[in-house]
């Protein structure tokens, strides 16, 4: 039986082989405005895998009853991994159990009951540590990275992408010049391609400076930003800001895009909302906390 365009199959199917649940999950598309994209989904199916495997569970024999198994002390295996691993991997994994999965499982005819216990399961927040900003750190890495500009355009423009605009890696790969445009009042925007927020692509508002300069190096309309291998963004230029520019961070280009994010939000009034579009973050909360700074006290006299 169709409904509307998926295949809506009477009875209930208590058996379902959990190879074929994560390819419903990966392959169909909800009826809603923001959902995980392909990548994103295919990185929570790993998630799970991983969990379902540490319990010793053949995911190629497996059905849909292993999600109820218990360890031998009788814990639910989704709380037993809880607290001995904790939540972030655990958070992405139930990704496939969200509210709007369920019900399309059970539109599907697929039994949900064997989910409960990873439904009802309670997780923590996300925690969030604030951006610690360094201005030495700072100073040195626009000093060494804006020398690029004459020595190394593309690990320029990756700089200018990053620190610029707020770009990730991943997003710096995919960019191309025609992904710069405006909107009807002038607003300098970047396009960005299968965001990591869901949905097909999503419009960025940008510093109209780092706009422009990034759009002079301009060699064709659809071209790629940084015609690069991926290993040069990827591997290349991380070692260039640890290196060359002293960052110690685990992932110095996000924490360019941490910079980004400090520097847009302070010179538009320390309006999070701002940032919060400018970085495409899902929530202005997001931003709130990762920027949470300190406030800046005016002279009494």
């Amino acid at each position: 039986m169709e409904d509307n365009g998926f295949i809506r199959f009477e009875g209930v199917r208590e058996y379902l082989p959990v190879l074929e649940l994560f390819e419903i999950y990966r392959s169909q598309t909800l009826v809603a405005k923001r959902q995980a994209n392909e990548r994103t989904k295919g990185n929570n199916v790993l998630r799970m895998e991983a969990i379902l495997k540490h319990y010793g569970i053949d995911l190629d024999s497996a059905d849909i009853t292993c999600f109820a198994s218990k360890t031998g002390a009788g814990i639910p295996i989704c709380d037993d991994w809880v607290a001995h691993r904790g939540c972030n991997e655990m958070r992405q994994a139930r990704s496939i159990f969200s509210k709007a999965w369920i019900k399309r499982y059970k539109q599907l005819g697929i039994d949900t009951s064997y989910f409960s216990n990873w439904i009802a399961l309670s997780l923590e927040g996300v925690q969030v540590t604030p951006f610690d900003a360094n201005r030495k750190e700072l100073d040195t890495i626009r000093s060494k990275c804006e020398a690029l500009k004459e020595s190394d355009k593309d690990m320029y423009l990756m700089y200018a992408l990053a620190y610029g605009l707020g770009l990730r890696s991943s997003e710096i790969q995919r960019a191309r010049f025609d992904d710069l445009r405006e909107d009807f009042d002038g607003n300098k925007l970047i396009r960005i391609h299968d965001p990591k927020s869901g949905g097909e692509y999503q419009d960025r508002p940008c510093d109209p400076s780092w706009w422009e300069q990034i759009l002079s190096f301009s060699t064709g309309n659809d071209a790629f930003i940084v015609p690069v291998q991926e290993d040069r963004i990827t591997r290349e230029f991380p070692f260039f800001l640890r290196r060359i520019c002293g960052v110690v961070d685990d992932r110095p280009v996000h924490r360019l895009r941490k910079y980004c994010g400090h520097r847009v939000m302070r010179e538009n009034g320390n309006n999070a909302f701002v940032a919060s579009k400018a970085l495409g973050h899902s929530s202005v909360e997001i931003t709130s906390r990762v920027y949470v700074g300190m406030p800046t006290i005016q002279r009494s006299f």
